[in-house]
C-alpha cells in the first residue's frame, strides 16, 4: 500500500483563461512560487504554461486553493484527474489518465516518455552540431582548414595506434 499523505490541491488560472491543476505537500505558496520561478527562467516543465508566461507575463495569474485531501498517491492522482477532466481549458501536460494506471503500467509509460525525451534531445543536439560545424567550416580560413586537417589526421593515427596496442616493432 502506498504512503498516506495530506496534500493541498490547487488551480492556477492564466491571463487567457486557461488553467493548470496541481497538488503539493509544501506549506504556503511555495509550490506556486516555484511555478513562477521556473517560468521566469524559461524552464517550466509545462510548455503551455511557459508559452503563456512568455506571451502575457504572470501579473494576471490567479492562484486558488481547492482543498486538502488525505489519501495515497492513487487517490490524489484521481482527484487531480477529476479536476483536469472537468475543465476543458486545463493545460496539464498529461490529461490525468496516468491516475488510472497501475504501478507497472505507469512505469512502462514513464520509461516510454523518458526514451522519447532522450531521443528528442539527441536529435536536437545532432542537428545543432551539424549546423554549427557547417557554419564553422564555411567561415574557416585556408590556414585554419589545414591546421584542422593535420590535427584530425594526428588524432586518427593516435587512436589507431592505441587500438592496435602501441608500437609493434
Amino acid at each position: 500500500m502506498s504512503k498516506i499523505t495530506t496534500e493541498r490541491h490547487y488551480k492556477i488560472t492564466l491571463k487567457d483563461g486557461s488553467t493548470y491543476y496541481g497538488r503539493t505537500t509544501q506549506s504556503g505558496n511555495k509550490r506556486y512560487n516555484q511555478h513562477l520561478s521556473q517560468s521566469r527562467l524559461g524552464k517550466h516543465e509545462n510548455k503551455h504554461i511557459q508559452e503563456s508566461y512568455d506571451k502575457y507575463g504572470y501579473d494576471d495569474w490567479v492562484h486558488e486553493w481547492l482543498g486538502w485531501e488525505t489519501g495515497d498517491n492513487d487517490y490524489h492522482n484521481k482527484i487531480e484527474f477529476g479536476y483536469v477532466q472537468a475543465d476543458p481549458k486545463a493545460l496539464n501536460i498529461n490529461d490525468g489518465k496516468r491516475a488510472l494506471l497501475d504501478e507497472d503500467e505507469e512505469r512502462e509509460y514513464l520509461n516510454k516518455y523518458a526514451q522519447e525525451y532522450r531521443n528528442k534531445n539527441i536529435k536536437t543536439i545532432l542537428k545543432n552540431n551539424k549546423k554549427n560545424n557547417k557554419t564553422r567550416l564555411e567561415n574557416e580560413t585556408p590556414e585554419q582548414r589545414e591546421k584542422r586537417r593535420l590535427y584530425d589526421s594526428e588524432k586518427y593515427y593516435r587512436n589507431k595506434e592505441i587500438k592496435r596496442g602501441g608500437d609493434n616493432k
